[in-house]
């Protein structure tokens, strides 16, 4: 038995039924060298897997009433049948045809009573098949409780391989476990009750640490303008009540253009330019329906804090970051610099502001009841926005991968939307191709192909105002951080740039 962090357990308790919290992918692939692609080859091949990751053979316990966090066990009636699915489109394997079917299976909850997972094998139908598609796709989806997005990378590359012949894995030793009853789980949290005190002390030493340096950041006047508070965004269409239904569409970029992009100034990181480029499309879509706030919007972008040893440790060890997008700025070079700002400021004050740790220090009980009542009780829907969007951007392999000889051509990831946050966008590299997957619910998000192409439009126009830029310095070296691009102006209040050095 492995127990869940406060972390973890905050998606369980967080979930309702029409804001399902789990994280997953769509994959296409080619037909594989040899043979051909079936549900029942997939399932022979998902089998041989299953050590690869723990997730895939645990279920929860709940404990009653909350008393104690929830723990994983190794399940003794797993069935592996109990997880894969196959479906059949009338459409090309592709993003755009797998959008209506990708929205609907990621609409949908998780069973709590089996392992949080499943598999959908989709195939298209005859008279669809085309060779811009894929031969087949699998639809994943596995719950936030149990990872976060490098985990969840992790769990995907445990079922895929570096070449097209699969990788020889050692005996399978996985042991069930019977499942735990009530009383045992109460005693538990009873015969632990002697560590509460040492607990409480170090919640009363990480709180006072953590006031410290938010008293310092209140001192610092560059922290005060380029850091967003919780519960300041402004209020966008995107910050509403959603339904059950989504929405999913995935716009592909090439990570050359945002690498040459990156290397035309000093500090810049390919995380800037993508954010830059989420935030230009964003500012474009809300202004075409004159919905663009004044003042910037917020973004929250989950930071991993596993170091190289956990990466494929299962849960969540991550961080919410705060970071202004610069909407409010219309030169898009001048916006990717202010970007740069924000996310170098925020980046250092998370990592010392460590929110995540002073979590998993509090009592169970309050933090799931609490956490329990705000997503119940529809507070998300009486309060300011929290942030404005989530853009999370997920590291992937550099190099092709294989799933039982079959190259994998896309793959685009998804995490959840809640009230008052309607659209995540799931920033995923593969190869020479960067994936932006939107998630978000049809009647928030009504022309999503509309923002899709609004992503490859921003990063048109940031290559076109790095181009100006060369023009005016000349090309070849690096252009300083700070150099503004001639007859560049701020578009409202917003953050203004330090003086050029």
């Amino acid at each position: 038995m492995q127990q869940l962090t406060n972390l973890d357990a905050s998606f369980l308790h967080l979930e309702n039924d029409h804001s399902p919290m789990h994280v997953g992918g769509v994959l296409i692939f080619d037909a594989p060298a040899r043979g051909r692609m079936s549900l029942e080859r997939v399932r022979e091949h998902v089998f041989t897997r299953l050590q690869t990751a723990r997730v895939f053979r645990q279920r929860l316990a709940m404990a009653p009433l909350h008393l104690d966090a929830p723990w994983w066990v190794e399940d003794e009636h797993f069935c592996l049948d109990h997880h894969l699915r196959r479906e059949t489109v009338q459409a090309p394997l592709d993003l755009a045809g797998l959008e209506t079917l990708s929205a609907e299976f990621f609409s949908k909850p998780l069973r709590r009573d089996r392992p949080l997972w499943e598999l959908l094998y989709v195939e298209s139908g005859e008279g669809h098949r085309t060779r811009q598609g894929g031969a087949f796709a699998l639809l994943l989806k596995v719950h936030h409780a149990a990872l976060d997005g490098v985990s969840a990378e992790a769990v995907i590359s445990g079922l895929l391989d570096l070449e097209a012949t699969p990788r020889p894995l050692p005996a399978d030793t996985w042991t069930p476990e019977p499942m735990p009853g009530q009383a045992a789980m109460v005693w538990h949290r009873l015969f632990t009750a002697t560590g509460w005190r040492e607990q409480a002390q170090e919640l009363s030493r990480s709180g006072l640490q953590l006031g410290r340096r938010f008293l310092q950041r209140l001192a610092d006047p560059e922290e005060r303008t380029l850091l967003p508070h919780w519960f300041t965004a402004p209020h966008t269409p995107f910050n509403v009540p959603v339904s059950a239904r989504r929405v999913y569409c995935t716009a592909e970029l090439s990570m050359a253009r945002i690498r040459q992009i990156r290397r035309h100034m000093h500090g810049l990181t390919v995380n800037d330019v993508v954010l830059a480029v989420c935030a230009g499309a964003v500012r474009r879509y809300l202004a075409d329906d004159g919905a663009l706030p004044a003042r910037s919007l917020v973004g929250m972008a989950p930071v991993s804090k596993r170091n190289h040893d956990e990466k494929h440790a299962l849960g969540n060890k991550v961080s919410a970051m705060l970071i202004r997008l610069a909407t409010d700025i219309e030169d898009p070079l001048m916006r990717l610099r202010q970007i740069h700002q924000n996310a170098s400021c925020a980046k250092a004050y998370s990592r010392e502001m460590t929110v995540e740790a002073l979590f998993d220090q509090l009592p169970h009980a309050a933090t799931a009841h609490f956490l329990s009542r705000y997503s119940q009780g529809n507070r998300a829907r009486q309060l300011p926005p929290m942030f404005n969007l989530v853009i999370t951007n997920v590291p992937g392999s550099p190099v092709p991968l294989y799933l039982d000889g079959a190259p994998m051509r896309s793959f685009s990831g998804m995490v959840g939307v809640f009230d008052g946050m309607a659209l995540s966008l799931v920033v995923l590299s593969y190869g020479d191709t960067l994936s932006i997957a939107m998630t978000s619910a049809p009647e928030v998000l009504r022309d999503p192909q509309r923002l899709a192409d609004y992503l490859a439009d921003a990063l048109d126009e940031l290559e076109g105002a790095v181009r100006q830029v060369e023009m005016a310095f000349g090309p070849g070296e690096p252009l300083p951080a700070r150099s503004l691009p001639p007859g560049a102006r701020q578009e409202g209040p917003g953050n203004p740039l330090p003086t050029v050095g």
